[in-house]
């Protein structure tokens, strides 16, 4: 299990505010084997795995973001300025030269990237590691939790009590301790919103969808209202949601009680691990999923299911629970037959895993946990890694991918994405988020107007 640690050594200081002067330290930052904090200082000419730096900008920071650090995925596109403020450390600011640190969450981990400076800086520290791990969310919390109760045990210690520190980080524990805040502020860091920087309204709206279609498929969709006017990315939500559709009913050889999913283990993994469990049941056993065992799946007709003229242009796929009934509403999105597959296959996954009480199946682009546990649900489903590599017999070009996606009906994404998370390729060869040092997002700028001194 990766831990990232945070641990300061008290140095003295003769400027600055007194909280940031009685916190001034010796700082290094552990991701798993990688020391983050590694530098050269361009002064001594020295490299050090701690750098001067004071400790209470970045517990601020790591205080004012927890929400959002928790619980906000990756952008769907190019990261607002805000969203950045949230998740990278440099916007920890007070003038401090910070390492180009990376957090982003999906409910069940938080994933880091680091990356050195660039060699053309001319800072007075330029920090010399990349690193990319995977957090589980406890120590994620844990880390941060200790470190912002180390600066404030300091600041007690030299006797710099009420700083805007204890009050933020007091009213984070306390709201953390009451479930339905605890609720509210996360469905408000899923809609890119500081606390308490989310309307009232468009909360309580989120709030009663809630006891609509469940708290989680509830989170699912806050995740995907995160343009500059939410509450009408809602509106279309469930404007869509409204739909006719068309009427199925799962008839899966697996019930909710029968199958097994290990939580230790990475989302994908279980996501792959269920869709064997599934092609195992169905006696699939290396074979392409043809067209209509998908739809006997899901009991649609073919002509149902690959009707393109009813699908709509929405900002997700969802089924609809009939109360206890395997019978679901389904309104489907994808226009081709390849994506209509996946999407299909995608439900699956989600009606086997979801909440007992979730009524809503939402199906999104998001870089949450739920929408990556069915998406490596429907890879292994429809093109199952073992199937793929005896398919393919070591030929890994363009013309054999093309090949593949057409023998397993589905997109020549899906076979690179099967053919790069079982380490068959290089990251390199998705444009996607995850794999490699660099940051999920190109911006070339550092944060404008970072905190700095009084």
């Amino acid at each position: 299990m990766t831990n990232l640690v945070i641990r300061p050594q008290w140095e003295s200081a003769l400027h600055e505010s007194i909280e940031v002067r009685q916190t001034s330290a010796m700082l290094r930052i552990e991701l798993g084997a990688d020391v983050i904090t590694r530098n050269q200082d361009e002064w001594s000419r020295t490299i050090r795995d701690e750098v001067r730096l004071s400790a209470y900008p970045l517990a601020l920071w790591l205080a004012s973001s927890w929400w959002r650090l928790r619980y906000e995925p990756l952008p769907l596109s190019a990261p607002t300025r805000s969203w950045r403020m949230a998740h990278e450390l440099s916007a920890a600011g007070y003038g401090y030269v910070w390492p180009r640190m990376l957090f982003a969450a999906d409910g069940e981990d938080v994933q880091v990237w680091a990356t050195q400076s660039v060699p053309e800086s001319k800072a007075s520290v330029r920090y010399l590691t990349n690193a990319h791990q995977i957090l589980s969310v406890s120590s994620f919390e844990r880390a941060v939790d200790e470190f912002i109760d180390c600066v404030i045990s300091r600041l007690d210690a030299v006797g710099v009590a009420h700083t805007e520190l204890h009050d933020v980080w007091a009213e984070v524990v306390q709201e953390r301790a009451d479930t339905s805040v605890a609720a509210l502020r996360r469905l408000e860091a899923m809609l890119g919103f500081d606390p308490d920087g989310c309307a009232d309204q468009l909360l309580a709206r989120l709030d009663c969808l809630v006891s609509e279609v469940g708290a989680s498929a509830t989170a699912e969709i806050a995740s995907i209202c995160t343009s500059l006017d939410p509450g009408a990315d809602l509106d279309r939500v469930v404007a869509f949601s409204q739909g006719s559709g068309i009427t199925g009913q799962m008839n899966l050889p697996l019930s909710t009680a029968s199958i097994t999913m290990d939580r230790a283990v990475p989302v994908w993994q279980r996501g792959r691990d269920l869709a064997r469990q599934v092609r195992s049941a169905v006696s699939l056993n290396g074979s392409a999923a043809s067209d209509e065992l998908i739809c006997g799946l899901v009991g649609l007709q073919p002509d149902q299911a690959f009707d393109f003229d009813l699908s709509a242009r929405a900002p997700l796929g969802v089924a609809i629970r009939n109360g206890n009934s395997a019978e679901l509403k389904f309104l489907l999105r994808k226009r081709n037959k390849p994506g209509r597959r996946f999407e299909l296959a995608r439900f699956m996954c989600d009606h086997l895993s979801a909440d007992h009480d979730d009524v809503w199946l939402p199906v999104t682009d998001a870089k949450t946990a739920r929408q990556k546990l069915q998406r490596a649900f429907a890879a292994e489903f429809l093109c199952p890694v073992q199937a793929l590599e005896n398919f393919l017999s070591g030929d890994f070009s363009a013309d054999a991918i093309d090949r593949a996606a057409e023998h397993f009906g589905v997109a020549e994404l899906a076979v690179k994405a099967q053919l790069v998370n079982n380490r068959l390729l290089p990251s390199n060869v998705l444009d996607d988020y995850g794999g490699g040092f660099d940051f999920p997002y190109v911006t070339g700028q550092p944060i404008a107007n970072a905190p700095t001194f009084a």
